[in-house]
């Protein structure tokens, strides 16, 4: 089931911009390790996010997360971006390149698939996310389970459970390929979703198949509301 929110894909100066997009993402709780998101390139040439960093739901450049481990995103390619559980330097226990080898691990080794990390705000229930490119501009933002009175993980908000139940807070919210903004649960049979080694729910490093045309429309793109059905 697809419910309404807000998707915000704010415009880059270059037209390239318009086949960046977020694709996919898991919100922490008590069973998950990290929270993660998925940016896809459904461009023809490679994108440089190099300098990019990450904010939740207050949108505050200068509160931002640098993004690590990854610069470039290949045509056709999507990546995951998550988020550290040591983020103190100096603690003993900070080690992103294990808890990057923990995390595809947890996902099946995840073969292929670049996969990067930012030592900042997690996604909880009812939040952002917020990209900002290498000047700090907003450049890709994302709105989820922001519901009343009860808000949401990003599974619950894509099953359109909002009882405050959490049924579905370990699984993935997967955009639906070639729409403007709708996003569904990951399930068996859904987008290539597939169990990781809790037996929870999601397509990480999977690339959609929209058509290369509905993503350009994205690109003057202010705001699109999801279907209700």
């Amino acid at each position: 089931m697809i419910r309404e929110s807000i998707l915000v894909l704010a415009a880059l100066a270059t037209a390239a911009s318009a086949n960046i997009s977020i694709t996919e993402l898991s919100t922490k709780s008590a069973n998950d390790p990290e929270d993660y998101f998925e940016i896809t390139n459904f461009g023809a040439t490679d994108f440089d996010i190099s300098g990019w960093s990450f904010d939740d739901e207050s949108a505050d450049f200068s509160l931002s997360a640098l993004l690590n481990g990854i610069t470039t995103i290949g045509a056709g390619e999507s990546v995951i971006l998550f988020q550290l559980d040591e983020q103190d330097m100096m603690d003993p226990a900070y080690d992103p390149a294990g808890e990057v080898s923990l995390f595809r691990s947890y996902w099946g080794g995840l073969s292929g698939v670049q996969v990067g990390w930012y030592a900042g705000a997690g996604l909880g229930k009812g939040d952002a996310i917020n990209l900002f490119d290498s000047m700090g501009t907003l450049a890709l933002t994302l709105e989820y389970g922001m519901t009343d009175p009860n808000q949401t993980h990003a599974g619950d908000w894509a099953a359109g459970n909002f009882d405050g139940s959490d049924t579905y807070e370990n699984d993935a919210a997967i955009w639906v390929p070639g729409s403007m903004g709708d996003f569904v649960l990951a399930a068996d049979g859904v987008y290539g979703s597939f169990q990781n080694s809790e037996g929870e729910w999601g397509s990480p490093g999977v690339v959609p198949a929209p058509s290369a045309a509905a993503l350009l429309g994205l690109g003057g793109l202010a705001a699109s509301r999801r279907r209700r059905s």
